[in-house]
């Protein structure tokens, strides 16, 4: 693997990876690797105020480009090294998803479903109706059914007449994501893939369990609030509400008459999420040119402050019920992001949602030298996408010729070669991140009660 930098930790290079979370806010770089115990370690984190980025997306490549390179230079500066290729996060209103069924028949329902027939099956979902300006960002697979039976499990190894498979598919608009990738290789880097951030951030502060009982995770950031749902360990659903913790920061700059960044720092420090809990006392701060100090009561403040974030709960709330998946919420509300730091916001949620919430941090996904640092959920986003690019720097490195892991331990391929179309397979690049996230055994008729855009192709 490809690296920048002089390695001053005595790093086998070919195994790190890294990650660029560029956000509203801040971005985020991430360089590391995975150690002897399977743990990812962070050698390199480099974090900088985001510069040309509005709601999730690039409004302004040189400014970008420069905050980029800022971050790597920090994360390269610690480490002695960074990985050339990333894992980046995408967000932004131009994001969409949908939902496809598809399948077909077998030649030799005698011959056992192989992992190449599930990812051939996976990429022919490639076919759906985009817009001319669209792309595919993921194909997730959610369930399968083997001849009119649900499977729980991967079908790889199961004989079968028929197979289906319900899919998640992330969409989003080509020329965006051409900013990025432009970005990233004016700074030196390769894109590894693009990984939508809300199923980032649920990785890094979610467990297995909360997955399978039913969770949804609202990661509210500077300019966006996005929204991912699981159930029975499958994405269920995700979407993403184009404001997020600047429209507070805005309305605090226009109560307290400050300037932006001034009203950031406010925010950050004295603000809370309900009115009631503030204290009567008053915050003072400097007059501008050396005029009189100005002042405003931490009532007003968090009055402010609760107006706002309502309006961020109710649209998250509307569009948790449009999805269909809200009575399935068992494990209940995981909010995290910048956002979630604001005081008092778990109970508000709690109160507005009737859910039962907490506040996710990725503290536990990652070591780290400043373990500290990943106590904050503003890094949920960024650890998430690291632990993305791990996986995907395992699974390439097993593929490898060089791997006699591969050898030992990939299944014998017995499968019919007509349902391998190496043709299509050089369009877009399919995410397999997924493969082993599979729906409810009564997952046909939930899916077709939850979503009547479903297609159905053969």
């Amino acid at each position: 693997m490809e690296t920048i930098g002089i390695n001053n930790a005595g790093i086998d290079e070919s195994k790190t990876f890294s990650a660029i979370d560029i956000g509203t806010t801040k971005i985020v770089a991430l360089t590391g690797y995975t150690n002897e115990r399977g743990e990812i370690v962070v050698l390199g984190c480099g974090s900088v105020p985001s510069k040309g980025v509005r709601r999730g997306n690039v409004e302004n490549i040189e400014t970008v480009v420069q905050s980029i390179k800022n971050a790597v230079d920090k994360a390269r500066e610690e480490a002695g090294f960074f990985c050339k290729k990333v894992m980046v996060g995408v967000a932004g209103q131009h994001i969409r998803s949908t939902h496809n069924r598809h399948g077909h028949n077998r030649e030799n329902h005698e011959l056992p479903i192989s992992q190449k027939e599930i990812d051939a099956l996976c990429d022919e979902n490639r076919h759906v109706n985009l817009d001319i300006d669209e792309e595919i960002i993921h194909i997730i697979p959610q369930a399968y059914v083997i001849d009119s039976k649900h499977i729980t499990n991967t079908p790889v190894g199961v004989p079968a007449r028929r197979i289906e498979g319900y899919y998640h598919i992330v969409i989003g608009k080509t020329e965006l994501l051409k900013y990025i990738r432009t970005a990233i290789t004016r700074v030196g880097l390769e894109l590894q893939d693009f990984m939508l951030e809300p199923l980032a951030s649920a990785k890094s502060v979610t467990t297995p369990e909360e997955r399978e009982l039913g969770c949804v995770v609202i990661d509210i950031g500077g300019g966006t609030t996005d929204i991912a749902i699981f159930h029975e360990n499958a994405i269920k659903f995700t979407e993403v509400i184009p404001f997020g913790g600047n429209v507070i920061t805005s309305d605090i700059q226009e109560a307290c008459k400050v300037l932006f960044e001034e009203a950031e720092q406010i925010k950050i420090g004295y603000a809370r999420c309900i009115k009631d809990a503030a204290s009567n006392d008053t915050l003072r701060f400097p007059g501008l040119n050396g005029g009189n100090p100005r002042e405003v009561s931490f009532k007003t403040l968090a009055g402010v402050t609760q107006c706002r974030m309502e309006e961020i709960i109710d649209a998250a709330l509307y569009v948790i019920n449009s999805s269909g998946y809200s009575k399935c919420l068992n494990a209940g509300i995981i909010v995290t992001g910048g956002g979630a730091e604001l005081k008092d916001l778990p109970q508000l949620l709690t109160f507005k949602m009737r859910h039962e919430t907490r506040i996710g941090k990725p503290r536990h996904a990652v070591r780290y030298t400043r373990p500290d640092l990943f106590n904050y959920p503003h890094f949920a986003t960024a650890v998430g996408l690291l632990m993305y690019a791990a996986e995907e720097h395992k699974k390439q490195y097993r593929n490898s010729p060089l791997s006699t892991e591969h050898a030992l331990n990939e299944p014998v391929e017995t499968h019919n070669e007509t349902y391998i179309d190496e043709k299509n397979k050089a369009g877009i690049k399919i995410s397999n991140f997924f493969k082993k996230i599979i729906g409810s055994k009564n997952y046909d008729e939930e899916y077709a009660k939850h979503d009547t855009r479903i297609a159905v192709t053969e």
